[in-house]
Order: structure tokens, then sequence, then C-alpha cells
């Protein structure tokens, strides 16, 4: 042990700039696979025109009309701009729907009132001209699935994994070197548990014939930061590793939930019940800390029901495309976005508020496409922010100190003052995971952990955890355009969203380019309920990826060879 304290100082010097060139290897082979990643996109079937031409069906969920945004086009005066929706299930089966056109739809003569089933060789009726259902070959799907592998092909993942698991050993050496004999066993015991957690995720996934885990690496990479960080300020590490754990199980259930178009439609509301259960429980039996009523506590635990509620959250507002035509269904998703808004400025917990509210502008936005009711929403909201402000004193103080935090270092600035000079200690490498000093400063590792990352693990690798988040949004976004469904698109353009913003108010916040607003970093913060969220999230961000076997939470066809996607 005298050897290993006497080699300490020399071992931290070198580890530390270790440490910086292995992250940036992890993240630049996982960020390049997503960013250069190709969602081609998939043919289910063709819709043969009158003319005879036919046109390929690359959604599951397509809208037919006159309008130059439809998927289908038909230039024809007495097609409707969107006369309707043709529809496709996990299962195979086609169903077509009007959406109130003016000359209605036939599906074999008889006009549809209602959903109705179209199977191939149907005759379709749209404003007089016909069209036919045309079914995708074996021989075709098997030719656009290896196409489909040669375009998407991710990066293999095994050169990452070992970086990562080498930047776990090193860090158990770094927390030996740095508290020598008051390292509790605790602390290597659960970097070792993550380790094996991790292997074993991407051997099961690989025994499926599953290929691309880089939004799994990333969150890894950002759960090892998170038990550095937890082991350091609290020692409740063991706790975490369990949190990560259950995030992981999490993220599996939501993957096998989201697989099932149906069955996500048919337990909403069950899911949206329990959601408002669950912050009516906060505002009856909460306890304040921080100035906001958003924690319950019971038998030794305490969790945040607000963070659990994301989840539904999104649940509630993705919809498909069919859902999207549906008045009722929109009224629903606005009125329990105002329930939660409600709720959450009730318990005073204005940063989550506001997450949850720039969430649902993303959701509203790609539900409806109209910006000016956008524009009138976010001014109401802005009203009633500034009412908020004249009527909650201690919110008040924190819009009063943003931009003012060096003018009291030692009163009302105190703890972002603290944050920005453990920042500027850190410098580009770090000092060492636990030879820091900021850990004493309170909410170091939640709220203003972005402060503590720095110091002890540096600015790259900290911007690099901005990083990775920053490129989950792009990946979502360019998924897009290959999405099955509307539903799996809104879900993770809603998902990146929040982590996004919750990363700018997390970050921006310590800083005090922002107000301080006390939200966590995704997967980084300690915190059981914020980890077991983020990684919940995650599953929405694997659902839309339609990379060839890159996702178990889509369904392949295990009869044919390679795994057809079904």
């Amino acid at each position: 042990m005298d050897t290993l304290a006497a080699l300490g100082p020399y071992y931290t010097a070198v580890a530390r700039w270790v440490f910086v060139f292995l992250a940036i290897f992890i993240l630049i082979k996982s960020i390049k696979s997503l960013l250069q990643a190709k969602n081609p996109s998939e043919i289910w079937a063709y819709i043969g025109g009158p003319d005879g031409s036919s046109t390929p069906l690359k959604h599951w969920e397509n809208v037919i009309g006159r309008a130059s945004s439809a998927d289908i086009v038909v230039n024809l005066n007495s097609v409707s701009r969107n006369h309707g929706t043709l529809v496709r299930d996990a299962r195979g089966n086609w169903r077509y729907n009007d959406l109130q056109s003016k000359n209605g739809s036939y599906i074999n003569g008889v006009r549809v009132k209602k959903s109705m089933p179209l199977k191939p060789g149907d005759v379709l009726t749209l404003g007089g001209a016909n069209f036919t259902l045309i079914p995708v070959s074996l021989r075709e799907k098997e030719e656009n699935i290896q196409k489909r592998k040669q375009k998407s092909r991710p990066v293999s993942p095994w050169t990452s994994l070992i970086a990562l698991t080498i930047f776990q050993l090193l860090t158990i050496i770094q927390f030996k070197v740095a508290l020598g004999e008051d390292c509790p066993p605790s602390v290597p015991t659960s970097i070792v548990g993550l380790c094996a957690v991790m292997w074993i995720y991407f051997l099961v996934l690989r025994s499926f014939q599953r290929v691309a885990f880089e939004m799994e690496t990333i969150a890894f990479f950002l759960s090892t930061l998170s038990l550095a960080l937890t082991a350091v300020h609290t020692g409740n590490v063991m706790k975490q590793l369990i949190c990560i754990i259950l995030g992981v199980a999490l993220f599996f259930l939501l993957c096998w939930f989201l697989r099932d178009l149906t069955r996500s439609k048919q337990i909403r509301m069950l899911i949206l019940g329990v959601a408002v259960l669950l912050l009516l429980a906060t505002l009856m039996f909460g306890t304040v800390h921080g100035g906001a009523k958003n924690w319950i506590e019971f038998a030794g635990m305490s969790i945040q029901p607000a963070e659990l509620v994301k989840i539904a959250f999104i649940i509630a507002g993705a919809a498909t495309l069919d859902e999207l035509y549906e008045r009722g269904n929109l009224t629903i998703f606005m009125i329990f976005s105002a329930f939660c808004m409600g709720c959450l400025a009730l318990m005073s917990d204005f940063g989550t508020a506001a997450i949850f509210f720039v969430t649902f502008l993303v959701i509203a936005f790609l539900r409806s496409g109209d910006f000016s009711k956008l524009i009138l929403i976010v001014g109401g909201v802005a009203l009633a922010g500034m009412l908020v402000l004249s009527l909650k004193p201690h919110v008040r103080a924190r819009f009063g100190t943003w931009g003012h935090v060096w003018d009291d270092p030692m009163g009302t600035g105190y703890q972002q003052t603290r944050a920005m000079s453990a920042i500027s200690s850190g410098g580009l490498p770090g000092v060492g995971a636990g030879n820091g000093w900021f850990h004493t400063t309170a909410a170091s590792d939640t709220d203003l952990v972005f402060g503590l990352l720095s110091e002890e693990w540096g600015l790259i690798i900290a911007i690099l955890a901005i990083a990775c988040i920053v490129t989950l949004g792009i990946f979502a976004v360019r998924s897009i355009l290959a999405g099955r469904s509307a539903y799996y698109s809104i879900a993770a353009c809603a998902a990146t969203s929040l982590f996004i913003f919750q990363t700018v108010l997390n970050v921006f916040g310590s800083v005090d380019l922002l107000p301080f607003t006390g939200v966590t970093f995704p997967f980084i913060s300690s915190g059981g309920t914020s980890m077991i969220v983020s990684w919940g999230l995650l599953a929405f961000l694997k659902a839309a990826d339609t990379r060839q076997n890159a996702s178990f939470a889509v369904q392949l066809d295990d009869r044919h060879k390679g795994g057809i996607a079904s």
C-alpha cells in the first residue's frame, strides 16, 4: 500500500490523459457510427395506380391524397388533399380509413365508413380512380434486406467495449490510488458489477443476431461516470448500481412494449391513470427538497414521481398517423399536459415543468405542424411564468441571481461560483477521480454535476458527455424519414428533446448562463429515479432505429434466414 501511495501522483498524472484518450476513442466510434448510420427505407408493399404505375409503400402509415405532402400523391381534382390513410400493423395486415373525403372511398365497391381491411388484390376506389394493393414478393423482400444490411451496417462494437472495460478497470485503480485505505469495497465492486452487466447485455443481444449497440455504449459510458461521481460524493455507489440495473431492465421492458403498436395504444390510458395518481400522491404526501415538493419518501427510500411521469408523458403524446387526425386524442394529450405542468407548478418544481413544456411543444409541432398555435401557447405560458415569479419568492430569487452570481459569491451565488471555480481548476484532463474538492458542495453530484465532472474528469470528457446527448438527438431526427410509424418518430424526438433541454438546463445553470433550475444531467447525475428514467427514455430512441437487425425493439421474422424485419 505504501508503494501504491508513493506511485499515486505519477499514476494520476498519466491516467487522467489515458482516460481522455479512451473516452475520445469510445465515443468517437459510437458517435461516428450513429451519425454515419443510414436508415434505408423498407418497402412493405406497392399501391398500383389506374395508369398501371406502382408506388412503393415505405412506411407502415401512409396518407393518400392530392396534397404534395401526402405519401401517395394522386393528381386528380376528384381526390381530396388528404383523402385517406393506409396503415399496416405488426402482423402485416393493411387497413384503410377515409378522412371525410369529399367523394368518399370504396373497397371492392363498398363505401368505407370506418377503418376497413385492405387485402392484396382488393380494389380501392378514390374519386373514381381504382388502386390495388400489391404485396412484396419473398425474393424481393430478401434482396431488399441484403441491400439494407450493406447500407446500414454499424461499426463493430467490440473495440469500444474493450476500451470501455479498460476505462472502468483504470477507474478502480484510480480510486485505490486517490483514497488509499479509505477506498470502500463498494467502489470497485459496483464498477465491476456494471462491467458485468454491460458484457452480459451485449453477449445476450449478439446471440439474437443484433448488431448495433452505439446508444447502449454511450449510456454505459455515462453510467460509469455516474458511479465514479456518486462514489466521491455520497458513497451510495451500490444503490446507484442497483438503479442502473433497474434502468436497463426498464429499457428491456419498454423495448418489448414498443414492439407492438396495438399493445402500446391499448395500455396508454392505464399508463396515463398511473401518472395522474403519482402526481396527486406527490402533492398530498410529498416532501420538500430545495424548495420543491417533488419527493415521496417511504421505507427509508425516496423517489421523484415526476421523473417517472416523463415516460408516461411521451407515451401519451406519441400517436399513430390515424390518431393525428382525431381531435379527441389530441384533446386528451392537451388536458394531460396541462394537468402535469399545473401539478409541477404547485410543487414549485419549475425546472421539470420547463422540461415538460418544451417536450410538449416538440410533440405538438410534430403532430400538427402548426407554428401559429405554438406561438400562442408560448405567449400564454410566458404570462403564466411572470405570474409565478410574482407569487413564488424562491423562484424570483433564482431569477434575480441569474447573471449576478459573482456579486454575492458567499451568499446567493455560492454554489454556481464554486462550480465555475471547480471547472477552472480541473482544466482539460481533470485532477483525477477522488482528488477534487467540489464534492463538498451541496448538490455537486446532482444539479451541479457538470462542475464535479469537469473538475475530476476534465473539461474534455465533460464536453464529450454533452456531445453524446446531442448525438442521440441528431440520430433521432434523422430516423424520422425511415420511421415505420409516426408513433416511433414522435416518441424518439420527444425523448431526445427532453434529454437535450434537460442537459442544457443543468450545464448552463451550473455556469450561470441560464437560471439555476435544479435539474439533473441524464445518465450522469446521482439519483436513482433519474437514472432509471434515463434508461427508460433511451428505449424510445432504440425503437426508432430501423437499421437491419439493429434494434430488438423491432420485431424480426425468424422464419427467414438472417432475420427479416416483419
